[in-house]
């Protein structure tokens, strides 16, 4: 097998209007928004971090709820109601207390891992998440021939949501997209974990095929989200919460924990690479310590500019993690680390601020969060040298 720093993929296949895009965003971006008036100073510390630079400060993100007594949820039960589902979805974002770099947005979410349910998947919600049941058989005998239609009934859903809200976006917030979700995790949502994991022994060639088919599935609800957000002239960020002045990806690999570093190189790294190829800016969603041993082989991706990191539910210390931080730094690669609020100070004393960001990872009151980026800015300014 080759090395990840020789790895090799089929052609990506070419987004034309990337370039376009590029002007609109950073057209955009030079704007305040009416719920966010510092919006342009955010675009350009966003600029820098996927620079690998600093320009005042490291990125913090975090939100809180105005009003706990009215929780802000996925707001599932109004999907079939557009205008229900905005009017619910815009109360959200009115009642959200933003700090730092935290972008006002609206986004279009039916839960993780969505291009599963529109490729055959049946879809069921509850609990404020949604999931896709498995149904592909030992033999893969059934398997659906993985072509997004454009009259599966969740894409038109999707596609109808992103462009209410962008038409109303314009100008005053941004929109976001669903979690699409990698083809492993596609496939681990469509044939099971265990099986999947059989599969990946017994039957690789089966997950080649369908890993081809699903890359141009996911090419074009990528650009067509872009185009459906951009086309009334809106903004667009995705499930992370950055900002980018160019189109830009979260490629993921959950099902990456599952499997040794030789699997996943072999099966699904070169498709995350020629998906990272295709949009040319893109952080890679770390999910967990069971994925962290396939750091060394992403760090090795040439057009992933950053990683993001969740230290995994049980394990929530991101400071356990510094050796790995440290490492993709000195790869030149920015961060992302989601971290507990009694992490936030400690690790910006133990990173370099180029190409640092961090999302909170906690329920704060609006009082508690400023208080905290109060504490943030004095420790990472005094870091910088500012």
């Amino acid at each position: 097998m080759k090395p990840a720093n020789t790895l090799t993929f089929p052609p990506p296949i070419p987004i034309a209007e990337l370039g376009e895009w590029s002007q609109q965003l950073g057209a955009i971006s030079a704007q305040p928004l009416e719920f966010c008036e510092e919006f342009p100073k955010i675009a350009q510390r966003f600029e820098a971090w996927w620079s690998h630079d600093v320009l005042d400060r490291p990125i913090f993100l975090a939100t809180a709820n105005r009003d706990p007594s009215r929780p802000i949820t996925r707001r599932l039960e109004f999907l079939e109601n557009a205008d229900a589902w905005f009017e619910t979805k815009f109360r959200d974002l009115q009642q959200t207390h933003r700090v730092g770099d935290a972008l006002p947005n609206i986004r279009v979410d039916f839960g993780p891992v969505l291009l599963g349910g529109m490729l055959g998947g049946r879809l069921e919600f509850g609990a404020g998440t949604g999931w896709t049941h498995a149904f592909v058989n030992d033999d893969w005998s059934n398997a659906p021939d993985w072509v997004l239609r454009d009259d599966n009934h969740w894409w038109q859903i999707l596609l109808n949501l992103t462009r209410l809200v962008a038409e109303h976006a314009r100008g005053r917030y941004l929109v976001c997209t669903p979690d699409l979700g990698g083809s492993a995790d596609v496939l681990l949502n469509l044939r099971g974990s265990a099986t999947l994991c059989t599969d990946v022994i017994e039957q690789p060639e089966q997950i080649t095929r369908a890993v081809e088919a699903i890359y141009p599935s996911w090419h074009k609800a990528f650009t067509e989200l872009y185009r459906s957000a951009l086309g009334p002239g809106a903004g667009l960020i995705h499930w992370l919460g950055l900002w980018s002045n160019r189109p830009y990806l979260v490629p993921a690999c959950d099902f990456n924990f599952m499997i040794g570093p030789d699997e996943f190189n072999r099966l699904f790294l070169p498709d995350i690479a020629r998906q990272a190829t295709t949009v040319e800016r893109s952080v890679f969603h770390l999910d967990g310590p069971g994925a962290a041993k396939h750091i060394d082989a992403l760090l090795e991706v040439a057009d992933m500019q950053a990683i993001q990191f969740t230290p995994g539910t049980g394990t929530p210390s991101a400071l356990a993690w510094l050796d790995m931080f440290r490492k993709i730094q000195a790869h030149g690669k920015s961060l992302l680390i989601f971290c507990p609020a009694d992490e936030v100070l400690p690790l910006c004393e133990e990173l370099h601020p180029e190409g640092l960001a961090l999302q909170l990872d906690a329920v704060l009151s609006p009082a508690e969060l400023d208080q905290l980026f109060t504490a943030f800015c004095g420790t990472s300014t005094a870091q910088c040298g500012y």
